[in-house]
């Protein structure tokens, strides 16, 4: 039996996740849950292909996308998720969102910093809202406490910011 060349194996990977992101796109619900089952079974080789559908005009081709970085939890992903709450339909922006828990802690400087960015945009900081209390109840609450709080409050654009800083120091440099 005939080794396979590595150059021939990774062009042969790639083909197959251009094919399985061809198949996301379909309107059969079925074939789009075989492929991303399939890309979820090829896990980091197939982060960056999922990424850039996270931009595709498709509604159901972003969800898709988002969904299987959802059970990847590649950190690496971690800023394109946090652009994707911005995305236009709340489906897509909900399992970016639940992506970034499935991340973990490692997701928190990509998405505090978009909370700083981003604080005067309603849909981002409900999907960063969303994000950032399924991270609070999976170990992070004494950190994230103070951002979830100034969200719920009356002025949520002006107060996040703030406590976002705050809290991306304290990851960053420790205990304040």
């Amino acid at each position: 039996m005939a080794d396979i060349d590595p150059v021939d194996a990774s062009t042969l990977q790639r083909e197959k996740i251009r094919l399985l992101i061809e198949d996301l796109a379909k309107e059969d619900a079925t074939a789009r849950m075989t492929a991303r089952t399939a890309l979820v079974d090829l896990g980091r080789p197939a982060t960056a292909a999922l990424v850039t559908s996270l931009l595709d005009p498709r509604q159901h081709v972003r969800w898709e996308a988002a969904k299987s970085l959802e059970s990847i939890a590649d950190a690496s992903t971690a800023p394109a998720l946090v652009s994707a709450l911005h995305d236009e339909d709340p489906d897509v922006r909900w399992v970016a969102g639940a992506a970034l828990v499935a991340i973990g802690g490692t997701a928190l400087p990509s998405l505090l910093g978009g909370l700083i960015r981003h604080s005067r945009s309603v849909d981002f900081c409900r999907g960063a809202h969303h994000a950032l209390r399924g991270l609070a109840d999976a170990g992070h609450r004494e950190l994230l406490t103070p951002v979830i709080r100034a969200l719920d409050g009356p002025e949520p654009g002006v107060a996040a910011p703030p406590m976002a800083l705050k809290a991306l120091r304290i990851l960053t440099f420790g205990d304040e």
